[in-house]
């Protein structure tokens, strides 16, 4: 039984959390962009106030064969350039493989989160930014 009302105690502690679920980034961040390899973003805190961050995309963004895939330190801007954002939370780039250039995009609210304003991928946590 204690087991039990530990693990409620401990779920129901956890609620707060569950709306900045793994992903979903882009409902509560009211805008967000890209500079360089950095995801720029305004995101909800729990409060309810909203923060700037910038998260370093190398960190979470691999160049595969020419497409871009979530990959944690995947330094896929070494090779890759940001071409543009579609409107939505898809960046587009061109990437090399072997010795030609792709195009090539990626859904980032697949995988990139917010965690009480800081966005996330993987282990790594943006840093608050005001340029």
């Amino acid at each position: 039984m204690k087991f039990t009302l530990a693990t409620i105690t401990l779920g129901l502690a956890a609620l707060p959390e569950l709306a900045f679920a793994a992903g979903g980034f882009a409902s509560t961040c009211d805008w967000y962009w890209m500079e360089r390899n950095f995801l720029v973003g305004n995101c909800r805190k729990k409060d309810g106030t909203y923060m700037r961050t910038r998260q370093d995309m190398n960190l979470c963004v691999k160049n595969d064969g020419g497409s871009l895939t979530p990959r944690d330190n995947g330094h896929a801007f070494d090779s890759c350039s940001v071409v543009g954002k579609s409107g939505t939370s898809v960046i587009q780039a061109w990437c090399s493989s072997s010795e030609i250039m792709s195009p090539t995009d990626l859904d980032l609210n697949t995988f990139v989160e917010n965690r009480d304003g800081y966005m996330w991928c993987f282990n790594h946590r943006s840093a608050p930014y005001s340029g």
